[in-house]
């Protein structure tokens, strides 16, 4: 699977590894990199995950998972960057 992430604060990874995405989570800030997105490849699918930096009282992250093919879109809230990112590979992966 073909996939990409695109942060706000400007970084664009194509196909990102685990630590790719863990790296991005803990590059979040409340100021000006407070969100990354990941697509795939195909402009043909309509799914995203994005993760942003949660200013709420939790703190940690908010995760936004997307597939209108399987009619989901859930979001939950999570505090460890390497957790968030096995998760976000598996599920990337059963895309």
């Amino acid at each position: 699977m073909d996939y990409y992430a695109d942060a706000e604060g400007g970084a664009y990874l194509p196909d990102p590894t685990h630590a790719d995405l863990a790296g991005l989570i803990t590059d979040l800030n409340t100021s000006d990199n407070t969100f990354f997105v990941v697509y795939p490849e195909d402009d043909d699918l309509e799914w995203f995950v994005s993760v942003s930096k949660n200013v709420g009282a939790f703190g940690g992250y908010e995760v936004r998972r997307y597939d209108p093919s399987t009619r989901q879109d859930a979001t939950s809230t999570a505090a460890d960057p390497t957790g968030i990112a096995t998760d976000l590979l598996t599920w990337v992966t059963n895309r």
